[in-house]
């Protein structure tokens, strides 16, 4: 009897042991495909997380992209009048939220008092910290951090020093120069740099070896992306606009105008259709969707 107990409470510890590592192990399968732009995978990045469902820039928005299985959670960081640094992609708080007025006029406990909204209706869900996110999303997903204010950086920093962040998120910043400055900050960072046309590709990798280039559909050619490939890159391109439109009214083949001449990372209001998509190519790492 003894024996059959012992046996039985060695079987639950495991399964607890099991359920905590499972997160771990899809993480470093995130940071494997991230790292190997030699393999065919597409990653996958929900703009403003996965808010389908919930509100943009939302802590349910980036438990839905890590449920979902998704690679990575696009969010936008700003400073309050008080210099907290919170996730809100407009200037102002006045289309996804209560309030009215420039997220830097409110201090960060007033900005706390307003309810986010999803479209024309009101929720429950209140305005994110940074580091509200960081606390869910270690080891779990990428957080791409869309820096809004530049100031913002020598405040993001230590944050993710002091939480152990540096594999978690990525960097994206507009110019080579900021990305060369993050690095040499702290040469850990991962940083993404956006182009605006072909020849500006190359250039970046003058100055600074950055793991992701963003591109744009003006100069989504082969050029570029053997250009980002031969210098261990991955290519970022969005299906937001037309392409994500497209697919909501159901043309799921849309999305072949973002993956056919090889971009790698693709940025899109619709995750879970993209998520379907690959699979149905074998072009995205297989994650399970937690129930």
């Amino acid at each position: 009897m003894k024996k059959i107990l012992f046996s039985l409470i060695w079987l639950i510890c495991s399964g607890y042991v099991l359920i905590a590592q499972e997160p771990l192990k899809e993480f470093e399968n995130i940071q494997s495909a991230l790292f190997n732009t030699n393999s065919n995978v597409v990653m996958i990045a929900a703009h403003r997380g996965a808010h389908l469902l919930y509100p943009e820039n939302s802590i349910p928005s980036v438990i839905e992209a890590i449920r979902l299985g998704i690679d990575v959670a696009e969010l936008d960081i700003r400073f309050t009048k008080d210099r907290k640094m919170v996730i809100m992609h407009d200037k102002t708080v006045d289309r996804t939220t209560t309030g009215k007025g420039l997220v830097s006029d409110y201090t960060f406990d007033d900005i706390r008092k307003l309810k986010l909204r999803i479209k024309d209706s009101v929720t429950n869900e209140i305005v994110p910290t940074l580091e509200e996110v960081f606390m869910l999303a270690k080891d779990k997903i990428l957080i791409d951090l869309d820096i809004k204010e530049y100031g913002c950086i020598d405040s993001i920093i230590p944050l993710v020093n002091r939480m152990g962040m540096e594999k978690n998120c990525i960097f994206f910043v507009y110019l080579p120069a900021y990305a060369k400055m993050i690095k040499d900050l702290d040469h850990e960072l991962i940083s993404m740099v956006r182009t605006g046309k072909t020849s500006d590709v190359p250039d970046v990798f003058k100055i600074v070896k950055t793991e992701v280039v963003h591109i744009d559909p003006s100069h989504y050619n082969d050029t570029v992306i053997n250009e980002c490939k031969s210098n261990g890159s991955r290519i970022w391109i969005n299906a937001l606009g037309a392409v994500d439109k497209k697919v909501a009214a159901g043309d799921i083949n849309a999305f072949e105008e973002v993956i056919k001449y090889g971009a790698n990372m693709i940025q899109t209001d619709q995750p879970a259709l993209l998520k379907g998509f690959l699979e149905s190519r074998n072009l995205y790492h297989k994650k399970l969707v937690q129930k």
